[in-house]
Formats: C-alpha cells, structure tokens, sequence
C-alpha cells in the first residue's frame, strides 16, 4: 500500500466519494419517474417491481465474482469501469429498456460498493475511518437520495427526460475526466484469476460479528429497496401526490438523514450504539407500515426521516466494527462480502413484493 501524503489522501478522499455518489445518484435518476413511464411507456406495475430485480440481480452477479477485481486491476481503474456502466445505464425508451437499464445499473453499483467503496476507504486511511465507514455504508443511500429529489425538482421545472438523462451524463463524465487524479493507493498483488473466483469473504476471528453485521445490513437495505421501488407509488396512491416531487421527498427522507447517523454515534459504545440504533429501525418500521396504511402522510415522513437516520447510525457502526478486523488488503473482499448478503436478500424480498403485488393490490 502506497504511503499517501495528507494532499493526496483528501483529495482521493474528495474525489472518490463525488463520483461514488454521482454513481448511486445516476441509479436514481428513473426512480421517481416510474408513475410517469406508466403512462408514457407502458410500464406496469409488475415490471416496476423486476426493476429493482434486475438491478440487485445486477449487483449480485457483480459482487459474486468480480468484487475483488480492483485488486488486480487497481481501484482507480475499475472507478473508471464503474463510471462509464453509470452512463450506459441512463436510457429510458420502452419497458424492456428500463428492465436492461437497470441490471446496468446494477453492475455499476456492484463495483460501486466494492472498488470505489474500498478507494474512499483506502485514500482516508485508519486516522479518520470512521468518516470512510459512513460513506462506505451510507454514501449509497445519499446518493440515491441526490439523484432522486434533483429529478423531481428538475422535471417539475423542465418535464424532459433528454434534459434530465444529459445532466446526469454531464455530472458522470466530469467524474471520469477527475479519476486520473486519484493516486492509486494499493500495490496490485492479487492475480486476475484469483480476484474473480466467487468467494464470499469471513474473517476467521471475526465470524459472529459478521453474522451480525449481515443482519443488520440485511433488515436495513430490505426496507431501503422497498423504498427504491415504490416511493412514487406510494405518493400518487396513499397521498394523491400530482407530481413525482412527493415521491422524490419522500425517498430522499428515507435515505438523506443516514449520513447523519454515523457521525453522531461514533463516540458512544459501538455495541450499545448499535443495539440501541437497531431498536428505532424496527419501532420506526412498524409505524411506517401503520401511517401509509392510514394515510397519516405527514407523520409517515417523519418516520421515514427516524428510519433513515437509525438506519445509517446501524450501518456505519456495524461497517467500523467489521473494517477493524480486517487488514487493508481485505477491504474489498470484505466490503463485497457484507454488501452480497444484503443485495442477494434485498433481491428475494423484492421478487417478493412483485408476488405479493399480484396477489393483493
């Protein structure tokens, strides 16, 4: 591992986590636009639940056999790869379109999670883990959230999707023409070979608490996805939204406050913060069932918001606790590990909802 000076740190600190969150931001982009491509497009309703089928299937594949990958390529490389699938996967022309653009899209999350996850972590190094832990763990969920309320905001004050696709394509390329000036901070010791095996990653001295990492992960990004899938939905049908605006506040409540979580917990007790934490996610999951079952819409928001900022204080404490017990060339192994088991569950509950629609309403 290269010794990165102070300069070089911040700024491959800076620069991965912008592009890390233009990645998840650009995944968002259609989100709030699915009631629209019901009218436009002829999406259905079952398809809009394959859609974050085809997007975790997507990520899986990745994160099973190519979440190592950057260490025989290098992390700086692979961010680059990562870029240029975040912008192959903007396109929106028929419901078939949408289904292919998302697995895309999930590739490029599945090295988004992985390869540029590990190089926020790797530029900032052990002094200030705890702020790559939250970007590891939350960054996502933020970046979702940016890209979700600017295409509300934005298709409210111009209702083209060419407009909407091209900005965020704009936003992908300055990412990719930054990435050069990254310094590559790992020695790529791990042959070709080796690197794409599927292996799912367990510390030796470390099995419980990844089991318990798994599940916190697992239980989070479970009501995450749902959120992915049917925030816009949920808007026009619960609440009688009129424009994808609700939708996008509404998504970008249930994932903004995690980056706040993190931060403010990291000087307590990692395990009572954790199982302190992990007990607003479920309280705060059963009153979001109760609202949007009521149409309480404003005391549903507020929950969202109890939810997402539980849901980041879970993830970046339990990301901490896991990162310690692991040297610097297992980052990647394990960070694929860890965001495996979320994805593929996330991935089964999703196929899930898809049935439950069809069956119920």
């Amino acid at each position: 591992k290269a010794q990165l000076t102070n300069a070089q740190s911040l700024r491959g600190f800076l620069l991965a986590t912008f592009a890390f969150l233009a990645i998840f931001a650009s995944t968002a982009v259609p989100i709030p636009l699915y009631a629209d491509y019901q009218a436009t497009i002829g999406l259905t309703t079952a398809d809009i639940s394959n859609t974050m089928f085809t997007y975790l299937i997507g990520v899986t594949l990745t994160l099973l056999f190519a979440g190592r990958i950057s260490d025989s390529f290098g992390r700086v490389p692979i961010a680059c790869l990562t870029v240029m699938l975040a912008i192959f996967g903007l396109r929106a022309e028929s419901g078939g379109d949408v289904l292919a653009a998302r697995f895309v899209q999930g590739l490029a999350a599945g090295f988004g999670m992985s390869a540029v996850s590990s190089l926020v972590i790797d530029c900032v190094g052990e002094r200030h883990l705890s702020w790559g832990s939250t970007v590891a763990s939350c960054g996502a969920m933020f970046g979702i959230m940016i890209g979700s309320i600017g295409v509300g905001v934005l298709y409210d004050l111009v209702p083209n999707l060419t407009v909407i696709y091209g900005l965020m394509i704009v936003i992908l390329a300055v990412c990719l023409f930054l990435m050069p000036l990254i310094h590559e901070p790992l020695d790529r010791t791990v042959s070709l070979r080796a690197s794409i095996r599927p292996r799912v990653f367990v510390p030796r001295d470390g099995r419980r608490l990844f089991v318990a990492v798994a599940v916190v992960y697992l239980a989070t990004w479970m009501v995450g996805c749902f959120f992915q899938s049917f925030s816009a939905p949920i808007a026009y049908t619960c609440f009688g939204a009129a424009s994808p605006f609700v939708g996008s506040v509404i998504l970008a409540l249930a994932m903004a406050p995690s980056v706040l979580g993190g931060p403010v917990v990291q000087k307590f007790h990692p395990k009572k913060a954790l199982a302190v934490s992990f007990a607003v996610v479920v309280a705060s999951t059963a009153a979001l069932a109760l609202f949007v079952a009521t149409g309480a819409e404003l005391a549903f928001m507020v929950a969202c918001a109890g939810f997402s900022f539980s849901m980041g204080a879970c993830l970046a404490t339990a990301l901490r606790m896991l990162l310690l017990e692991v040297n610097v060339l297992q980052v990647s192994a394990i960070l694929a590990s860890i965001n495996l088991v979320a994805y593929a569950g996330s991935a089964a509950t999703g196929l899930a909802c898809g049935v439950l629609l069809g069956a119920t309403s």
